[in-house]
């Protein structure tokens, strides 16, 4: 299989209609809207596990498919952490995947506009 058709997890930062980043922030931290979605899901993929950081309330969420075969997850982080998404297949064994936050998101830069938050956003991320 090319490596291009290889399932792997990307990271989006949410931004508002004008391009910032969403953020809502509580005592400590700011706390960022993302979606985790999975790119090239093998067609027999009936569900996903995500495992996020510990620290999230409801760590391991279960998503399966849109209408349109997208597996997605919506989500907030305030920080860097690995994670651990497992594709379960009808036909064939499961596929486990890992990704850390802010390398997905920062190789997803490039579909963002260039914007100081976005960049402060981002750095603060990798830093937390």
């Amino acid at each position: 299989m090319p490596e291009s058709s290889e399932p792997k997890i990307t990271v989006r930062l949410e931004t508002d209609p004008q391009g910032k980043p969403i953020c809502t922030p509580d005592d400590s931290k700011r706390h960022y809207e993302i979606v985790f979605e999975i790119e090239n899901p093998p067609t027999d993929t009936y569900s996903a596990t995500f495992e996020l950081d510990p620290s999230y309330y409801d760590s391991v969420r279960e998503v399966q498919p849109d209408k349109d075969g997208k597996i997605r997850l919506k989500t907030t982080t305030f920080g860097d952490y690995p994670v651990i998404v497992h594709l379960h297949r009808t036909s064939g064994k499961d596929i486990p995947l890992r990704e850390g936050v802010a390398r997905a998101l920062k190789r997803g830069r490039t579909n963002l506009p260039d914007d100081p938050q976005i960049d402060d956003a981002l750095s603060y991320i990798a830093e937390n």
